[in-house]
């Protein structure tokens, strides 16, 4: 009896502790792809562990890297809190020509096929019967964070909308930083030859012309750059974010994709789905999603969190992400 009753009671203390495990475990996600185009997408599922029986589906979230970033860095962080959080399915991704999707030219940077990339994510969520068709969301950070409303502007399968430090690529390499809506950058026509003229060398067999998109080395870091591009460094080019199949490459010739994409010019049309902007207050591109709010109708609104920049946002998710649990539960 004595044997038995100490059987019994080691038994339960494992288990105890085995519970406590899988209470603080990290989310583990399940390697999948998904065609965009006719290009495989390489991507994280997460799917949280749930008491639903049966055929039972959930909501499903869809997130979106920066430009430069790939599944594993900060999309892939807030895909796994959001997920364990609300035990709803999310799914992170390397776009198009980037990480460790398909797609050629290596490292080319186009905003129409990155928005598509984020409607064909939606389109594979749906066809997992585990996925309420019905109840997906999307969250894009960075240039996703333009990317997402910009795809959502007509897809309407994109139920509720959110971003975090949301910039708008187009406005960025055209018309400068700190500009929205103003002129175009006096650079922009030579640098519009070039990015045509590396077409034509390409067509004759030369090698893609590849250029830095942030501080390579701590060295390049001056203090004329703008906060966004010195904190950029501290995280892609260090333990803290940095990824190997993140090599902080762009095809210059994106350019001629990029100078005329907008990704807010239609705001409007996301109404009336609900609309969540996240941005820290010292951000130096929080003008972006100032100008998006505005330009956006209701239900919107613009989550400014104190003390942080652009970057912190990557991965001080402390306030970001309880927001963005409390604003996809609501919606969802």
């Amino acid at each position: 009896m004595i044997a038995t009753g100490y059987f019994q009671v080691d038994t339960l203390f494992k288990c105890v502790l085995l519970f406590a495990e899988l209470a603080t475990a990290v989310l583990q996600p399940q390697w999948v792809h998904f065609d965009s185009d006719g290009i495989s997408i390489a991507a994280h599922l997460y799917v949280p562990a749930t008491n639903l029986t049966g055929n039972t589906s959930r909501p499903a979230i869809v997130v979106g890297h920066p430009h430069g970033g790939v599944k594993e860095q900060t999309a892939g962080l807030y895909a796994r809190q959001i997920a364990e959080r609300t035990g709803f399915i999310s799914l992170a991704f390397d776009a198009a020509y980037q990480g460790e999707s398909g797609g050629l030219p290596r490292y080319l940077e186009d905003p129409y096929q990155r928005a598509n990339d984020v409607r064909n994510a939606v389109t594979y969520l749906t066809t997992l019967e585990t996925v309420d068709p019905e109840r997906i969301g999307v969250l894009g950070v960075c240039a996703s964070g333009g990317y997402v409303p910009f795809a959502a502007q007509t897809d309407k399968r994109m139920k509720a909308v959110a971003t975090v430090s949301g910039i708008d690529l187009g406005t960025l390499y055209s018309e400068g930083f700190r500009s929205y809506g103003g002129p175009m950058l006096p650079s922009l026509d030579e640098q519009l030859l070039e990015a045509n003229r590396q077409r034509t060398l390409e067509a004759k067999g030369a090698n893609p012309y590849l250029t830095r998109i942030f501080p390579q080395t701590a060295a390049n870091v001056t203090p004329d750059l703008p906060v966004f591009y010195q904190e950029s460094y501290d995280y892609y080019q260090t333990p803290r974010g940095h990824v190997d199949t993140a090599p902080n490459w762009h095809l210059w010739r994106s350019l001629d994709l990029i100078a005329t994409y907008r990704s807010y010019a239609y705001m409007q049309l996301i109404s009336p789905r609900p609309l969540l902007m996240i941005a820290g207050s010292d951000a130096d591109t929080l003008y972006f999603s100032q100008v998006a709010i505005e330009q956006a109708e209701d239900p919107k609104e613009l989550y400014i969190i104190p003390g942080l920049t652009h970057i912190d946002l990557y991965d001080h998710t402390n306030q970001s992400t309880p927001k963005l649990v409390d604003f996809f539960m609501t919606h969802l």
